[in-house]
């Protein structure tokens, strides 16, 4: 079976966590805004870009993925799509495409869920009875707030198979949402029973319970989000540093898979240190919902302007 000798941490959560609404396409008059394998074409519902996903303490990579359905919600789900990945930035361009382990850009089509956006590996996504192309080729237009793709004759092999090949393609044009993962260098969070690893960080805005709420918010490679918020206090600039309260930011905590349901703190603090760019950021003795959390973080908030 044909793998891709590499992992990617992949923690787009941050965003596609806090927002019910998907970043929707725009229809084309020049374009099908659709995605194929084989003989099925597949509407683009959707598109992000992510931004900064470290590999190997020293690679950087970011990514495109376009796909069909919803990740999140009550009608979220698995869903298909078509990854590009790229090793540096995201550049326009016509690539060829290869099979080669350590060839970049790679074009993949595969089943996606949440949980591999949250902690997103290759070797699991090509388990997943994926498409790899190994020849052929897409172009890439930047359009300022999104992206053109179109492709040219790609073959794909299947991870399981190799000596099943089909054809795939894609053939976009319109906005695409972007997110910048932080850059973590240590964080946890322990709910009273066991420690989960921070994978990501960073502040937003959404509208929560009809008030436009403020969010810095830091999630796990189990799916858990832990945070705090404030209807007043902007975090676009930044997190204020200093010693908080509960009843000051409330704390919030949530399950991105019912991001619907969030449960708040009832006590609980919060500080806040900063050296340039990297926060410390503890909170501590945050009772919810029967259970007492902590958490320490280390690294940078990007802020998140998310499409409502």
């Amino acid at each position: 079976m044909k793998k891709v000798f590499f992992s990617l941490m992949l923690a787009a959560a941050l965003a596609l966590g806090f927002t019910s609404c998907d970043k929707k396409t725009a229809e084309s008059e020049t374009h099908s805004q659709t995605f194929s394998l084989g003989g099925t074409s597949y509407p683009v519902d959707n598109v992000i870009t992510i931004e900064n996903i470290q590999y190997n303490g020293s690679d950087v990579y970011n990514a495109i993925v376009l796909y069909t359905g919803k990740l999140i919600g009550n009608t979220g789900g698995e869903c298909k799509g078509v990854t590009i990945i790229f090793k540096g930035d995201i550049t326009a361009g016509t690539y060829n495409l290869s099979g080669n382990d350590n060839y970049f850009p790679k074009y993949v089509f595969a089943d996606v869920s949440i949980n591999d956006i949250i902690n997103f590996d290759i070797l699991e996504l090509a388990d997943d009875d994926a498409y790899i192309a190994t020849s052929g080729s897409f172009t890439l237009e930047n359009t300022g707030d999104g992206y053109t793709v179109t492709t040219s004759s790609v073959e794909v092999e299947n991870t399981w198979d190799p000596s099943i090949v089909e054809t795939s393609s894609v053939d976009y044009e319109g906005a695409s949402a972007t997110y910048r993962l932080a850059t973590v260098q240590e964080g946890t969070l322990n709910d009273g029973e066991a420690d989960a690893n921070i994978v990501t960080a960073g502040t937003t805005k959404y509208t929560l319970m009809i008030v436009e709420t403020n969010v810095a918010c830091f999630i796990t490679d189990s799916g858990d989000m832990i945070g705090f918020t404030s209807a007043q206090q902007s975090f676009a600039d930044g997190v204020p540093v200093g010693q908080y309260t509960n009843s000051t930011f409330p704390i919030i905590q949530v399950n991105i898979t019912d991001i619907e349901h969030p449960k708040f703190a009832t006590s609980g603090s919060i500080s806040v240190a900063k050296d340039g760019d990297v926060y410390t950021i503890d909170i501590t003795d945050a009772a919810i919902n029967g259970k007492t959390y902590n958490m320490h973080y280390v690294g940078t908030l990007p802020f998140f302007n998310l499409p409502i």
